[in-house]
């Protein structure tokens, strides 16, 4: 797996245009996909498979154009 195959919530923010606030909440909730690398007391650190991101793009791309 290279670098540029994980994400940052920052990163997959900008790419679907949403806050990064909201990346958090979608993925903890399971709605994106999100691999979480650990857990402290007060957060947990996620980062996002560039794959798992553009499948999801592309799925609801689908959904809207039917």
């Amino acid at each position: 797996m290279d670098r540029t195959s994980l994400l940052t919530a920052n990163e997959v923010a900008e790419l679907l245009n949403i806050k990064r606030s909201t990346v958090y909440e979608a993925a903890l909730k399971g709605r994106l996909p999100a691999v979480p690398l650990w857990k402290n007391n007060r957060r947990t650190f996620l980062r996002f498979r560039r794959s798992d991101i553009e499948k999801f793009i592309s799925e609801r791309a689908t959904v809207a154009r039917k």
